[in-house]
């Protein structure tokens, strides 16, 4: 009998994970947009594709099955109504309201291809690929220089880990915090309802959750261990929300350990300045070092959530593994300066592939000699491209499925 997919663990070995190749969507970048978009510089699409293809090498290697968004759901699009669905949904978060655009645009993307019209909600339409198929032009028409897309591009695509989370046998789709990310997560609701892969995954929750908790700041520590982040991109009402299902509703965990980060661009997530890399240690950025905040929630005796302070970081961890010993290992060798630098360049952004072994951009020099005079190994990948938009392998990975360790 197939075993459902699930993730108890950071670092139990990486069975099948979930990416996003970059596209077309990366060329739909321009410097006027880029703020909203959540960019600081545009990578080079052709370099940052021969980079994806090296970590999509180095999980395959490692023994992971990796999964490719873009071709889970052409598969089911090939479906009629699915595809109808898809577009409505698409039209109806765009800020189309003219009857005329929203019929011609609907009618050019239902005679695309599966392939083809994925391809092309994600890269994004601009105007002009479809001014021809309108009667009437109207005010958006004559506005190319304002805007010059019907639907945006998503260029934060190939950032999966955001879209959701493998919470044991759950699967956890996030809320995005900001507007020019929220379509991200249609596709993730469309291939758990509708792709057999998933025929045995239930969603955590079927509503929304409130904006807004994204992915980079689930960590999975343990059967009884939620590790959330409250960041820039991560609020308290959400995580309330999903603590009161996840700890007294559902009983799903024991326990959520709340990290909070500043609310800065440069630290958007937990995961760009903390991850496990081992049954018992951590990867941290030191500039965060004292100013992160630890809270505590469980269950009290009346089924509410009790939250609690007072913890370190390295304390609540330790709790949390049953008082197991915990070593924290501080990026860039624990020099200021070199750890700002390779921070940026999200060092501590790794992605376990089985205990103890990681995968980290070759660029962090410092922080990737650091890790492996702790014992860790790990396995480099060129990222230059990839890291201008601001993220590590972690980011760019959503793991399915994971072997249980007994941690």
């Amino acid at each position: 009998m197939e075993k459902p997919m699930q993730v108890w663990s950071e670092i139990g070995h990486l069975k099948k994970v979930l990416l996003h190749r970059p596209g077309q969507e990366l060329k739909n970048l321009t410097p006027r947009y880029l703020e909203d978009l959540l960019f600081d510089e545009i990578p080079w699409l052709a370099k940052a594709q021969v980079e994806h293809d090296g970590f999509r090498e180095a999980l395959e290697s490692n023994g992971a099955e990796v999964l490719i968004i873009d071709q889970l759901l052409a598969e089911i699009v090939d479906n009629p109504d699915v595809k109808s669905d898809l577009i409505k949904k698409h039209l109806r978060a765009s800020p189309l309201i003219e009857p005329e655009a929203i019929d011609a645009i609907y009618n050019y993307l239902y005679e695309q291809s599966s392939e083809q019209l994925v391809s092309t909600l994600i890269a994004g339409l601009p105007k002009q690929e479809v001014q021809h198929l309108k009667k009437h032009k109207t005010l958006s028409d004559l506005t190319l220089d304002s805007y010059p897309f019907y639907l945006p591009p998503l260029p934060n695509m190939y950032f999966t880990r955001d879209h959701g989370s493998m919470i044991g046998d759950r699967f956890q789709v996030s809320s995005m915090f900001n507007p020019a990310r929220r379509m991200e997560t249609s596709f993730l609701r469309f291939i758990q309802k509708y792709h057999p892969l998933f025929r045995k995954v239930d969603l955590a929750f079927h509503e929304e959750i409130p904006y807004g908790i994204e992915g980079g700041d689930v960590l999975v520590l343990n059967r009884n261990t939620l590790i959330i982040g409250l960041s820039e991109r991560t609020t308290e009402e959400a995580i309330e929300w999903v603590a009161q299902k996840y700890l007294v509703e559902k009983e799903l965990v024991r326990q959520i350990i709340v990290v909070q980060v500043p609310s800065k661009r440069s630290f958007m997530h937990l995961d760009t300045v903390f991850t496990m890399v081992d049954i018992d240690k951590f990867l941290m950025y030191p500039g965060v070092r004292d100013v992160v905040n630890v809270y505590w929630l469980e269950k009290n005796g009346d089924n509410r959530v009790a939250a609690s302070n007072g913890y370190s970081l390295q304390g609540a961890l330790k709790k949390a593994l049953d008082n197991k010993q915990v070593e924290i290992i501080y990026s860039g060798a624990n020099d200021e300066i070199t750890a700002a630098r390779e921070q940026w360049g999200d060092s501590t952004n790794t992605l376990a592939v089985r205990p103890g072994v990681v995968i980290c951009y070759d660029r962090n020099e410092a922080t990737n000699d650091t890790l492996r005079r702790h014992g860790i190994e790990v396995i480099e990948i060129d990222g230059s491209e990839l890291v201008r938009g601001r993220g590590g392998p972690r980011c760019m990975s959503m793991p399915l499925d994971r072997e249980e360790l007994d941690i």
